[in-house]
């Protein structure tokens, strides 16, 4: 069935409501589903956690349908290989923290110039606190990653390749199909992608894609805030040292020693966000029944017009690839802050700054960047009316 832009707008009470903003904002977190704000009262409603107790059997049951979903989603090897963290920035930090007994100085970690922080400061602090050598490897002008360039900074002390999937700058697609194979072939690196941009946007594999450990925020995919998922092979993850020691994740504690649960529990520690996973499912189960690639192809489609239309102000500088639903722009001898400022009070809703990812904006020479992120629930009047308010809002500021 051919994707309905209209349908798919009416699941979100937020269009609903007077006066809110014209959301171009989706990178950062995308808007909520009814039916995840049914699920949270539901859940509420049940009272209870999970694993804790027999009567809790129907909380349990629901939570780890989720993890199923999960798996499904994004075809890990196994339920086992899906670990719920806070977020991306939490499950890429498990990874950094559960290797660091693996990392000596002769070691290397590889990462790029492009990458958001959370894919980026882990990174770093791992290299000092272990002396290890981080690489930062530039990319093209593109945005893209020069293969040339990784084959020859990549040896046999390269230990870890972390990247972005999908930039969160200019939404530029790095191309996972060709780097892992080269990675493989030139190293025995672990690699990690973190896929907080590219989870909402196209389906992965992770039987094909050989990645292994991968990371996202529920979030980003119109789940809800306080979620991730940590997910890959299950014998790099059986690598990890746990972040957090407590509950649930010991299957024995005496006086002396402990002995650890299996994945995914021996990463898990304390009582989780039940009530997130458990809505996550819920919406994990109403996503199903849209065409994903569809609603990419219809997203893109509003990108390449805002693209377009951008083109023809003098002043306006782009950053974006081309199939891409994020894109970021500058016009020069503007602040972007003020420019933000005037659109926000014509209730347009972008972001503005260097984005979580300032080695980035450095690498491009900018002070920060204006960004529009789009949904499938945006439509061409969201774009109308972002480009009347851009109107005014550079008049006022040239009349300034």
């Amino acid at each position: 069935m051919p994707f309905d832009n209209v349908k798919f707008r009416q699941q979100f009470p937020y269009f609903q409501q007077e006066n809110t903003a014209v959301y171009l904002d989706s990178a950062a977190t995308t808007l909520k589903p009814q039916v995840l704000i049914d699920a949270t009262t539901d859940f509420y409603l049940l009272g209870g956690s999970v694993h804790r107790s027999q009567y809790e059997e129907k909380q349990t049951a629901l939570y780890e349908q989720a993890r199923t979903q999960v798996k499904e989603l994004i075809h890990a090897e196994s339920e086992n290989a899906v670990i719920w963290t806070s977020g991306c920035t939490h499950g890429i930090n498990l990874v950094a923290n559960g290797l660091l007994h693996q990392f000596c100085p002769q070691d290397e970690i590889i990462i790029t110039t492009a990458e958001h922080h959370a894919n980026f400061v882990p990174w770093q602090q791992l290299a000092k606190k272990s002396g290890a050598k981080l690489v930062i490897l530039p990319v093209e002008k593109d945005g893209m990653i020069d293969e040339q360039a990784l084959a020859q900074v990549l040896n046999s002390r390269t230990k870890l390749v972390a990247l972005n999937w999908v930039s969160n700058i200019t939404g530029t697609k790095q191309s996972i199909a060709s780097l892992i194979p080269l990675i493989r072939q030139k190293s025995t690196a672990l690699v990690l992608v973190d896929a907080a941009q590219a989870i909402c946007h196209f389906p992965i594999d992770l039987q094909t894609a050989d990645i292994d450990f991968i990371s996202f925020s529920a979030h980003k995919f119109y789940g809800p805030t306080g979620l991730g998922v940590l997910s890959g092979k299950l014998t790099a993850l059986e690598q990890l040292q746990p972040l957090m020691f407590g509950g649930k994740m010991v299957e024995q504690v005496s006086n002396s020693t402990s002995r650890f649960s299996k994945l995914p529990y021996r990463l898990e520690a304390g009582t989780p966000n039940t009530a997130a996973v458990i809505v996550f499912c819920a919406v994990l189960t109403w996503f199903r029944q849209w065409d994903q690639i569809a609603m990419e192809k219809y997203t893109q489609s509003l990108a390449k017009q805002i693209v377009t239309r951008l083109q023809n102000y003098a002043l306006c500088r782009i950053f974006s690839s081309p199939q891409s639903s994020i894109l970021s722009f500058v016009f020069e001898h503007i602040e972007n802050s003020d420019l933000a400022t005037l659109l926000a009070e014509q209730n347009i809703a972008i972001r503005v700054g260097k984005h979580c990812a300032e080695p980035y904006i450095n690498h491009l020479n900018l002070q920060g960047t204006l960004r529009i992120s789009l949904a499938p629930y945006n439509n061409q009047q969201d774009i109308d009316n972002f480009f009347t308010a851009l109107d005014k809002a550079l008049s006022l500021l040239e009349i300034e």
